[in-house]
């Protein structure tokens, strides 16, 4: 008789057995450690996430090999003193080659073994194992990225390794106490090819011997030069900004003689020659040397010029007025003031000091 399940009818439970084997049958084994491997891998990804600046070792070959150096020195020993911790180079050694073996190829990250299986292959406790770690921590040669937890009584939910980066240290240098400066700059500054160049000779063979040099001033300026511009500079606006050794050649380039013209003569010959043509005196100077000397060269100074008759004194600096003489008249009340003031400041000193005035 036809089962039937709502209703509907459905094949005997032996016959369907074949259709539904397939569904309840477990997966191969080799597909199951493939999954959890690819699960594993994941999450040492993502433990062992650390800082780009974290460096990375040159390979595995001389990770060893430093790390082998370093154990046969006196810095192995300092290491292990400022650590507190006791074990032989030995022992180190063959703890780093199976951490080694478990790293990513080019990079020397991502060791997550758990200690029991270090120990399994060293031949130690899982203690000497930590302490192998402290000192590859402390000394530089590995980089914890996660720490571990669980014990082999902890459920498998509950266990994860520890994920350790390898990496490679520095060599130290020597210490150099006397380095050599580089050189200072300008100095190497010609390429070998205009030395060793044949046209080079040529062409420096063509050039004149002797270079045309601008002539050093020996001696220095003449003091009656000097004590014009300074006058010069003292009565004119805005020629304080430059230096006093310009103005002077800007005098002696004009071909004023000091002791025929003096600062107030050449300041009013200047203030002629702006209400002459228009001109006024500018309010900034930014080159007060150059400025002056061009004004300067467009004056005759073989012969003194008296002040204008019109216009303003731009160049000169404002100046007080000189007083008028006083009137005889003037002087004469100034004296019967004068007299007053005495004959009362008298009389105060020789009143009693208790009186009114």
């Amino acid at each position: 008789m036809d089962d039937s399940s709502h209703d509907k009818s459905c094949l005997p439970a032996g016959l369907a057995a074949p259709r539904t084997a397939c569904l309840n049958r477990d997966f191969s084994p080799r597909l199951t450690r493939a999954t959890h491997a690819v699960a594993r891998r994941g999450w040492i990804e993502r433990a062992g996430v650390c800082a780009p600046s974290t460096p990375v070792w040159l390979s595995r070959e001389s990770w060893l090999t430093g790390l082998e150096r370093w154990a046969s020195s006196s810095a192995f020993t300092a290491a292990k003193t400022s650590a507190r911790v006791s074990i032989t180079a030995a022992t180190l050694l063959a703890v780093a080659a199976v951490m080694a073996e478990h790293a990513d190829h080019g990079t020397g990250r991502h060791v997550a073994v758990t200690r029991a299986t270090i120990a399994n292959r060293v031949g130690c406790s899982p203690d000497t194992v930590t302490v192998a770690w402290r000192l590859l921590r402390v000394t530089g040669w590995a980089v914890e990225a996660q720490r571990g937890h669980g014990s082999p009584a902890t459920p498998t939910g509950g266990r994860r390794p520890s994920v350790y980066h390898l990496v490679s240290r520095r060599q130290p240098r020597p210490t150099v106490h006397n380095p050599d400066l580089p050189p200072k700059a300008g100095v190497c500054i010609s390429s070998s090819v205009d030395k060793y160049s044949p046209s080079a000779h040529t062409a420096r063979a063509k050039e004149p011997s002797s270079k045309k040099r601008r002539p050093c001033r020996a001696a220095p300026r003449p003091l009656p030069i000097q004590r014009l511009a300074a006058q010069l500079v003292a009565r004119s606006h805005g020629l304080h900004h430059g230096h006093i050794g310009a103005i002077c050649d800007a005098i002696i380039a004009a071909g004023i003689d000091p002791k025929l013209w003096s600062a107030r003569a050449i300041t009013d010959a200047l203030n002629a020659d702006m209400a002459a043509r228009g001109w006024s005196w500018p309010d900034h100077i930014h080159r007060p040397a150059a400025f002056l000397s061009s004004r300067l060269r467009r004056l005759d100074w073989q012969r003194p010029c008296g002040p204008p008759e019109n216009g303003g004194y731009a160049a000169s600096l404002e100046e007080e007025a000189a007083p008028p003489p006083l009137t005889p008249a003037q002087q004469a009340r100034i004296t019967s003031a004068k007299a007053e003031i005495r004959a009362i400041l008298a009389t105060a000193r020789h009143r009693q000091p208790g009186a009114l005035l």
